[in-house]
């Protein structure tokens, strides 16, 4: 008995240290970074561009720190705070190491823009970092506690899809020369916007106990959980339609494939899913979407 229970515990470390690289790959937003490198990428050869990689590093790392802004500015406010080891939570156990990836990360960004010299205006960069960290972070103003972005209601969905939608489709652009108001980059913008809003009505979804228990008005608290999850199947439809007018051949069936894939997301989508749900197959229907553009990039030759 002692040996078949030795040799099970054996058979299950690996499986533990899977779990835990998949863990950290997760909540740590590595997972949630690559996608945004993905889309990137996509966005050049979506537009027959040649593919910058610092550009596709800089909105790596600068989504890798936004989406760690909430640790780095905890521990910069109270460095000495105690880490709670069994707290249930990933990230507030490794709330010091996503602190230091955090800083880390847009040390990185800083040195790669001036280093590479890529083409996005300064000024242009200042109002989606106001958005990103206001989003979360709470603002002093006159002395008073202003609440951060995502407890406006009804607005979050809409600054992460407009911010998701600038970082991946406008800014590769904008780094080969492009005009923001030029057709074919306003088309991309736009089929960006939507397809990452029909995606974080999602995340309303996952946090919909969690923003009613903290009076945040969302869409499923307006709504409902079943409108909410039509909605963001009717911006899906949307997104197919636009994508018949501006696409044709394999890149068109491609872009439609990750559209039908994310909507089966959303269809088994319910507040009672796991986190990981949504972390793994939300996330995951962007790098899908990629995925699919550089199949059939390839297959095109």
């Amino acid at each position: 008995m002692e040996v078949n229970q030795q040799t099970g515990t054996q058979e299950q470390r690996p499986l533990k240290r899977w779990y835990r690289l998949l863990e950290g790959l997760l909540y740590s937003s590595v997972f949630i970074s690559c996608c945004a490198f993905a889309l990137t990428v996509e966005t050049y050869l979506l537009a027959r561009l040649p593919v910058s990689i610092p550009m596709a590093s800089f909105v790596f790392l600068a989504t890798l720190f936004t989406y760690n802004l909430s640790s780095v500015q905890s521990i910069l406010r109270r460095p000495q705070q105690l880490i709670d080891a069994n707290n249930p939570f990933w990230s507030q156990r490794h709330k010091k190491e996503l602190a230091v990836l955090g800083m880390v990360s847009i040390a990185a960004a800083v040195i790669i823009y001036f280093w590479f010299d890529l083409q996005v205006n300064l000024w242009f960069l200042l109002h989606l970092a106001v958005i990103s960290v206001g989003y979360t972070v709470p603002i002093l103003y006159k002395r008073r506690r202003v609440k951060p972005l995502r407890s406006v209601p009804l607005l979050k969905v809409f600054l992460i899809a407009y911010v998701w939608a600038v970082v991946t489709a406008m800014f590769p652009l904008l780094d080969a020369g492009m005009q923001v108001w030029q057709p074919e980059a306003l088309g991309l913008f736009f089929r960006r916007f939507l397809f990452i809003l029909a995606l974080a009505l999602l995340f309303d979804i996952r946090d919909y106990t969690y923003d009613r228990d903290t009076n945040t008005l969302t869409f499923p608290g307006w709504i409902g959980v079943r409108y909410t999850k039509l909605c963001s199947l009717m911006l899906l439809l949307l997104y197919v339609l636009v994508l018949v007018c501006s696409e044709s051949g394999l890149i068109l069936w491609a872009l439609a494939a990750s559209a039908v894939g994310a909507a089966a997301v959303v269809a088994f989508s319910s507040t009672s899913r796991a986190r990981i749900y949504y972390v793994i197959l939300a996330d995951g229907a962007m790098l899908l979407h990629a995925g699919l553009v550089f199949g059939a990039m390839a297959w095109a030759g």
